[in-house]
């Protein structure tokens, strides 16, 4: 496997212990990765179990220390953070019990892409908040749900993976989004809400090329990994658009994301009801489709 840098070194929050943490974190999530890319499944099994208990721990003193970093500094969003924290660490526990009760490389592929994508996001668009305290959300006022999903797909495209959004349109939902792969959250509770975005394949393989640092060589793209990394992004967007859409706690509600190589019909989706957002980069295009829904 080609040689992976995860760390950048505009990754830097300007607090010299939390750099070096995420610089270790991002080392032992790149171990990982080259135990799960080769040799033997059984052979490397035992390693691979070793890392992820290593990188879970550390992951969990991690936060212990940036939490307290931001009590020192009466960060804005401490709130907000800390659940950003128990959510993550909640899914990188129930990723490391599957991988400890029934190993299959598949699962730790999975766990690795979610990783990837999660801590890229958060660094540049929560962690270098903290120093400048700065508050992680956007601002709070907004011309409905189309420009707030609009607004927070331009920040990450631009501020995390420095992607220049050329030109953002919307239009009625007509039945389909278009794009290469596909990605769908449907978030179930008191309110159903479903999330479909269609990345080009150029957005797709150059938004993993900025998670991952590495060129997309197989000729099985998108692997466990890639996809994996993909619909984490899908999930993180969602979220964050679910934040403002839904001022309640959302604690409660169940997430289900799922990947699509194909167009597939979804009889949830009311077609009079429902926005198509299309976003024209430097690197292809993405289209998000947004809307409440009802029950499978």
């Amino acid at each position: 496997m080609e040689e992976v840098r995860l760390w950048k070194e505009e990754y830097r929050i300007g607090d010299e212990e939390i750099d070096a943490q995420h610089r270790e974190l991002f080392r032992r999530v790149e171990a990982l990765l080259a135990v799960a890319m080769t040799g033997d499944e059984t052979a490397n099994k035992r390693e691979c179990l070793v890392l992820l208990d290593f990188l879970v721990s550390y992951t969990i003193r991690h936060f212990e220390a940036e939490e307290a970093l931001q009590r020192e500094r009466g960060y804005v969003s401490y709130d907000q953070h800390v659940r950003i924290h128990r959510d993550f660490k909640n899914t990188v526990l129930a990723y490391q019990e599957k991988v400890q009760k029934d190993f299959s490389k598949e699962t730790l592929k999975k766990l690795l892409g979610t990783l990837m994508t999660w801590l890229t996001v958060h660094i540049c668009d929560c962690d270098r908040k903290i120093v400048r305290n700065r508050p992680i959300a956007l601002e709070t006022s907004f011309d409905g749900a189309d420009d707030l999903i609009r607004r927070v797909t331009v920040q990450l495209l631009t501020d995390t993976y420095g992607i220049q959004v050329n030109c953002t349109r919307t239009s009625v939902y007509k039945g389909y989004v278009e794009g290469k792969i596909f990605v769908r959250i449907i978030i179930s509770g008191e309110k159903n809400y479903v999330f479909l975005f269609g990345f080009s394949d150029e957005m797709a393989r150059a938004l993993y090329r900025k998670i991952s640092g590495m060129e997309i060589r197989n000729t099985e793209w998108p692997n466990a990994i890639e996809m994996s990394a993909l619909i984490e992004l899908g999930d993180i967007l969602a979220s964050q658009a679910l934040s403002y859409l839904n001022r309640e706690s959302y604690t409660g509600f169940q997430w289900r994301g799922d990947i699509f190589l194909k167009e597939y019909s979804d009889s949830r989706i009311d077609i009079s009801k429902s926005i198509l957002l299309d976003f024209e980069t430097d690197c292809g295009r993405l289209e998000i489709l947004h809307c409440l829904a009802g029950q499978e």
